[in-house]
């Protein structure tokens, strides 16, 4: 097991953060509030010297799965924030809405990300866990959105997964990833809910369903799915993982996909406790 993880980080940060306080952390270079920081506030200068140190702790940790995940000199600030005047500056000018979308993405893809590499070492699949970081190092090379790189590391973890698993080693190191996830109420209708999850997390910007029902869900559409497709394969670990999530029995998850003019048409069909795919063959 690799020693602290990205939830145990997060967690700690919860008690030391409240959203009316009057201290936050920032990159005193920077200006910015990166992961795990943004948005966060502590009630005190005491519990914000706390937060400096757990932050630094999680982007060691992070930086173990990222190696390309930036550095940060964090400070200790009093009063508001000047997040907005220190962003970086794109045109159009993104909103702040827009801004925060784009965190929520980065830090979901970096958690899910963290979650997989946990049951990965746990589970005694390092040179799997080496052959992910290898692949991404390469395709990161090729990657000049920096935005992108957490995307990058999703879609190559995905497809790597898929490859180098039998169904039964890839559903119980999936199984094993949502441990480390934050807990979830199971559903009914646990692919709905796993696509609202991923709608709030910017990964995806709006869904159809095409055949069958919630309670058992045959065909969907898919529009704004921030994952490209690599090798001829869609990544669909995120929509796995949180239906497995969601799920006390036969998850219905995604065996392929087909491109439409503005995203893609994919199949779902129920899985049993040992086949979870992580990235589907794209027809045509």
């Amino acid at each position: 097991m690799i020693g602290r993880t990205l939830t145990d980080s997060r967690s700690e940060l919860e008690s030391l953060t409240d959203e009316s306080g009057a201290y936050y952390v920032r990159c005193g270079r920077t200006g910015e509030q990166p992961v795990p920081m943004d948005g966060r506030r502590s009630p005190d200068r005491e519990h914000a010297v706390e937060a400096v140190r757990v932050a630094h702790a999680y982007r060691a940790t992070l930086r173990r799965y990222d190696p390309r995940a930036p550095w940060y000199d964090f400070v200790v600030c009093e009063g508001g924030t000047d997040s907005d005047e220190s962003a970086p500056w794109t045109f159009p000018p993104a909103t702040a809405g827009e801004r925060g979308s784009r965190r929520a993405l980065v830090r979901y893809c970096h958690d899910l990300a963290g979650a997989v590499f946990e049951a990965l070492s746990a589970s005694d699949h390092d040179a799997v866990e080496r052959a992910v970081i290898g692949a991404y190092l390469e395709a990161a090379e090729q990657t000049t959105d920096r935005d992108r790189l957490c995307l990058q590391l999703l879609a190559t973890m995905a497809t790597e997964l898929q490859a180098r698993f039998s169904d039964p080693v890839r559903a119980d190191a999936l199984r094993r990833a949502t441990a480390h996830l934050p807990a979830v109420t199971g559903s009914t209708t646990p692919v709905r809910g796993a696509l609202d999850h991923l709608r709030t997390t910017g990964l995806l910007s709006t869904y159809t369903l095409v055949d069958g029902d919630w309670g058992r869900p045959r065909t969907l559409t898919l529009h704004g799915y921030e994952l490209q497709s690599l090798g001829g394969r869609l990544p669909t670990l995120p929509l796995s993982a949180e239906t497995v999530r969601r799920s006390a029995g036969r998850p219905s998850v995604v065996t392929d996909a087909t491109r439409t003019d503005d995203g893609w048409r994919v199949t779902l069909s129920p899985v049993g406790p040992a086949s979870t795919g992580t990235a589907v063959q794209i027809n045509g």
